[in-house]
Formats: structure tokens, sequence, C-alpha cells
């Protein structure tokens, strides 16, 4: 009887066997819908801050007939405010009437000081004291150096009011008259000066070009 057949083992051939399939490498192109958002969102906002820092705003200036107006309206108001306090303080001492004669014109001062600093650049004005102060207020007000006038205004008639007074005791006696012509004057001021106003404007437009 033959002896039973043991089944023939095949051989292992590694040349049979299939590659291995790796998966695709990661690459950064074409990104992925969300950076194509983040992208287009941060042009957009780097359009926009460009924008802001290259756009020169308009320069929103009153106008002439604007400054006319609120000048005349503050000076109206120094005027009536010191002509009621007078009346006010009728039966009251004459220290106290002095007193209120003292501030009107050191509010008068100031008022007309920053009248001028309206009117041109500041570092012209902020320095200015005393006869070099008086004379740009003649300046404006004939419109060409005061020089040429017989009788300057303001660096004779009112110097004292402007440059002394305010900075002196409140018992020092004022004319009442000088102080209401001052105010009179105060008002030719700025009728005359108020284009000085838009020629100021034009110039800082042209600086800003």
């Amino acid at each position: 009887m033959p002896a039973p057949q043991m089944p023939t083992q095949s051989l292992f051939d590694p040349s049979k066997l299939a590659d291995i399939q790796l998966p695709e490498a990661i690459t950064f192109w074409p990104p992925a819908p969300g950076w194509w958002l983040l992208l287009a969102l941060s042009i957009i906002i780097l359009l926009v801050i460009i924008y802001f820092i290259k756009r020169k705003p308009p320069i929103k200036t009153a106008t002439v007939k604007q400054l006319k107006s609120q000048a005349m309206k503050e000076l109206h108001a120094i005027k009536k405010r010191y002509k009621a306090q007078l009346i006010d303080n009728e039966a009251d001492n004459y220290s106290q009437k002095k007193a209120i004669t003292h501030a009107s014109v050191k509010e008068l001062s100031i008022f007309l000081r920053r009248y001028a600093l309206s009117l041109y650049h500041r570092e012209k004005v902020a320095s200015l004291t005393d006869q070099q102060w008086l004379a740009l207020l003649d300046n404006t007000y004939y419109g060409k150096p005061h020089s040429n006038q017989s009788t300057p205004l303001f660096s004779e008639k009112y110097a004292d009011l402007l440059t002394k007074t305010p900075y002196q005791s409140v018992e020092k006696v004022i004319d009442h008259v000088l102080l209401d012509e001052l105010f009179a004057s105060s008002e030719s001021l700025i009728k005359k000066s108020a284009p000085l106003f838009a020629h100021k404007n034009i110039q800082q437009e042209k600086q800003n070009v």
C-alpha cells in the first residue's frame, strides 16, 4: 500500500506582491476655500487702511459770513454784559463799578486776541506783545501798515486800555467813554477784516495739498 502523499507547500515569491499604495502627499495648493476667504478679507482690510492713511479729509472751515456773525455776537455779548452789570450795580459803591469795568476791558482784550488768531496763523499772533500787538490791530483795521496813517487808532488811542489796564489793579479809574469807543472800533475792525479769514483758509489748503 503506497504511503499517503503530503500536500506540496508553495514557495513564497516576493516579486509577485503588489506595490504599497501610499496616500498622496499633502500640498498647499490649491488652498482650501477657507484660505481663499481669509486672503480676500486681508486684502480688503489692507486696502481700507491704505485709503484712510492717504485720504485727506476736506477742511471744514467757517465761511467769512459765519466768522463775522459769530465775532459780532460775542462782542455784543461782552458789551451787553458790561452795561447790564453797571445798571444792576448803579446804587452800589464806586469800587464795584471799577471792578466791573476792569473785568470788561480784560474780556474785550482777550476777545480781540482770539479774533486775531482766527485771521492769522497762531505763530504770528501768540508771541506779540505791547506795541507789536497794537500794530497788528492797526494793520488789520486799516488794511495796511499803520505808519501810513496820521493817527494810529489802536497803537495810540487804545494803547493803555489793551496793554496796561488788563494787568493793573482794579482800582485804576477807566474812562467809560473811551471804553465805549473801543467797543465801536472793535466792531469796525471785525467788519473790515473778516475777509482775511478766507485768505488764511486758502493758504492752509495750499499747504495741505
